[in-house]
């Protein structure tokens, strides 16, 4: 499932694209074709995205309201343009450009009082600036035995982080996925989000979701390594102390773990292990 990065960069990309544009909008599927011709040749206005919700803005106060789920997708076709395949939901087509849209379990289209109540479900999310890491910590805190790792998945709690990020912070701040909520102070949560934001913010601006920041690795990491873009996501040897990675299922995903970097009890600092960063 795309993480809350990838969405926010769509964003970004086709506001780049199309806003102010007067775009023709069709569905080759047909399960979008009413909504699309309420769209055709109308002015698309630009985008917003929270967590893993993306959303076009259209003139006449038109929105298009996506959730990509586990499988949808969008392809970008510059120049040459290739006849839309029979799964595109949606096309958006101006002169030279095509972005087609496939396989998304939401894609809806609704006025801005029903986007407002989207908002008003969804919890703070770290690529948003106004992403308060408070409200996120009151959710955390209402569940105090609740195993971190858990919560960090949880869209009610914080939104955008998947499972990649979730794996990545913990290691980063050597908390275990499995240490309860209420052995985690508000100050190693704080430290989370901030590094969480840095994080997906990298992500926006490259394309990817690479963790690593070059930090020089264990001699021993190279043994059964399987991608150097992540600490622990994946991996069966962790990169900081060449120890052995354990995985086991959480939330209905899998998380990886290195038991001696990743303590079950209260670290006395939330400063990132390893970190060189203020």
């Amino acid at each position: 499932m795309p993480e809350g990065n990838t969405i926010h960069r769509l964003a970004r990309d086709h506001s780049r694209d199309f806003s102010g544009r007067i775009v023709q909008v069709s569905s080759p599927q047909g399960r979008f074709a009413a909504e699309a011709r309420k769209l055709d040749r109308r002015r698309f206005l630009g985008t917003d995205a929270w967590g893993k919700h993306l959303f076009h803005l259209w003139e006449g106060g038109l929105v298009v309201h996506m959730h990509l789920g586990m499988a949808g997708g969008f392809r970008r076709f510059a120049g040459k343009r290739p006849a839309p395949r029979p799964s595109v939901r949606m096309r958006l087509l101006i002169p030279h450009l095509a972005v087609d849209l496939i396989g998304p379990p939401t894609c809806e289209l609704v006025g801005e009082a029903e986007r407002l109540a989207v908002f008003a479900r969804l919890d703070p999310d770290p690529l948003r600036r106004d992403g308060d890491p408070e409200i996120a910590w009151e959710m955390i805190a209402r569940r105090p035995d609740r195993p971190i790792g858990d919560a960090l998945l949880d869209q009610r709690v914080i939104s955008g982080v998947g499972n990649i990020y979730r794996n990545e912070v913990l290691f980063l701040h050597g908390a275990h996925p499995l240490r309860p909520a209420k052995r985690v102070s508000k100050d190693e949560w704080l430290a989370m989000w901030e590094t969480l934001r840095r994080l997906m913010a990298r992500g926006v601006r490259e394309g990817t979701t690479t963790v690593n920041d070059g930090e020089t690795p264990h001699p021993d990491s190279a043994r059964g390594r399987e991608n150097d873009d992540f600490y622990v996501y994946g991996q069966t040897v962790c990169r900081r102390c060449g120890g052995p990675i354990r995985s086991f299922p959480l939330s209905g995903r899998r998380m990886f773990a290195c038991p001696a970097c990743q303590s079950r009890n209260r670290r006395r600092s939330s400063r990132p292990e390893g970190s060189t960063r203020p």
